[in-house]
């Protein structure tokens, strides 16, 4: 069941699918362009860490993970998948390859690309903040990269590390699970657990910057929180 943090979220792309099963002549660009006039009237900001271009390009695999895991419309319309997820859909194949420990097959899928290396975990790291795949698909993912002999893999992995500990603490801020700095703390070293593999733990900064970006949260409550 999806959290309840993420139903809104969940909705709007869930609606902005029926629009695309309507309209045959839309391009890749004006669905991007149609998700971003979704989220902006409903006051919803796209998930990211601290690269800040491109957002709503990348929010698109929320939308295609919406589409294919969410509301099973993979195989019934494989042409409007092909047509405007191409992107989306080559990142779920390198995905599956990852998961199966051919991360140097999925590397070279990925045109040897390691922010595309990325947008795979991403797509994994959506699935399970909206749950329709178990955290367990994610974390070995990360474990298979870091694994690899390959620099670019290992860095990819740590990075992203960072980034999920930085949302999932921002995310139980919002929930008001995590209410002090004590309880954030242990909450990093918890995630660290489960993932697998050693990273640097994200910075108040980092957190702030999800929390306040992603879930809204009033810099008044952060400040209290990280005191």
């Amino acid at each position: 069941m999806v959290k309840e943090i993420y139903k809104e979220r969940v909705k709007v792309l869930t609606d902005l699918w029926s629009k695309i099963l309507q309209d045959e002549n839309l391009a890749r660009g004006d669905v991007i362009e149609l998700l971003k006039e979704s989220y902006e009237e409903k006051g919803i900001k796209p998930i990211r860490g601290f690269k800040a271009e491109d957002l709503y390009e990348k929010e698109l695999i929320s939308l295609y993970v919406v589409g294919k895991d969410g509301l099973g419309l993979f195989d019934d319309y494989r042409d409007i998948f092909n047509r405007l997820f191409s992107f989306e859909i080559n990142y779920d194949d390198a995905l599956k390859l990852i998961l199966e420990n051919k991360t140097l097959d999925a590397y070279e899928k990925l045109d040897r690309d390691k922010g595309n290396v990325a947008k795979s975990l991403r797509l994994a790291f959506i699935e399970t903040v909206f749950s329709f795949k178990p955290e367990e698909i994610l974390f070995n993912a990360i474990r298979n990269l870091n694994n690899t002999a390959l620099d670019d893999l290992k860095h990819t992995a740590v990075s992203f590390s960072r980034f999920y500990t930085a949302f999932k603490i921002a995310e139980g801020i919002a929930e008001k699970s995590i209410r002090d700095k004590m309880s954030l703390e242990v909450m990093k070293k918890v995630i660290a657990i489960n993932i697998g593999i050693k990273y640097p733990l994200p910075r108040q900064e980092y957190i702030s910057l999800i929390a306040s970006e992603v879930f809204n949260i009033n810099q008044k409550i952060l400040k209290r929180i990280f005191s």
